[in-house]
């Protein structure tokens, strides 16, 4: 059981997760939403420009790894786009798979030893900023409508469909649809294909559940 739960976790990112959130904590509860706002701005963009900028540089970018096509750098693209476009419904998909895509990650990890420094900075800032954006949100009394749920679930339906698609037919794994993801993560205790996915698509359900919950509750933890 130990040896299963040491092939499931990496201690080494666990910690830079840990400090990665400590680091939002403070910023959310010393700044304002309207400048929390503009720091994350900043934040995705140079992210994105930055890793896609020095991938390319650097001759590594690569179609079937490198697009933003896994569901946290998607969602952090919707979530800029979300800044712009002040859409209830839009915000709440992004906010659900924010949510969701920052628990998940900071404890877990698709990258191996073979990935770089540049996609290992990538990755801790892009789910670095779906935390950010999520205790924004949490901070603005954010509601969710029971409609904008069931309409973020059915988004989500539709998109990993699409991406199933594209993945059999240009033999790539975004969205983990044809294998799990690689790197020590939580997959290692789950069963093959196409099963583990259903316990993708059930945590995932859990942790909508639970966010509309905690975004609907009177009291909120902090402000």
């Amino acid at each position: 059981m130990l040896i299963d739960l040491r092939n499931s976790f990496d201690v080494n990112h666990l910690a830079i997760s840990f400090a990665c959130l400590i680091f939002i904590l403070l910023i959310t509860n010393i700044y304002k939403v309207s400048l929390l706002q503009k720091i994350l701005l900043f934040s995705i963009s140079i992210n994105l420009f930055f890793f896609n900028f020095l991938a390319i540089n650097n001759n590594f970018y690569d179609i079937k790894s490198h697009l933003p096509l896994h569901l946290c750098y998607l969602t952090e693209i919707g979530i800029l786009l979300s800044l712009f476009i002040r859409n209830h419904k839009f915000t709440t998909w992004m906010l659900l798979n924010a949510m969701f895509g920052a628990i998940t990650a900071l404890l877990n990890s698709n990258l191996d030893s073979s990935s770089s420094l540049i996609e290992r900075f990538h990755f801790f800032i892009s789910h670095s900023n779906l935390a950010l954006f999520t205790i924004i949100l949490y901070k603005s009394q954010f509601k969710i409508k029971y409609s904008n749920l069931i309409f973020s679930i059915n988004a989500n339906l539709i998109l990993v469909s699409v991406i199933h698609l594209f993945n059999y037919y240009f033999s790539t794994n975004y969205l983990f649809t044809l294998a799990k993801p690689k790197g020590i993560n939580i997959s290692f205790l789950l069963p093959e294909w196409p099963f583990y996915y259903f316990f993708l698509i059930i945590f995932g359900l859990a942790s909508y559940y639970i966010t509309f919950i905690l975004f609907n509750t009177k009291s909120k933890i902090f402000q």
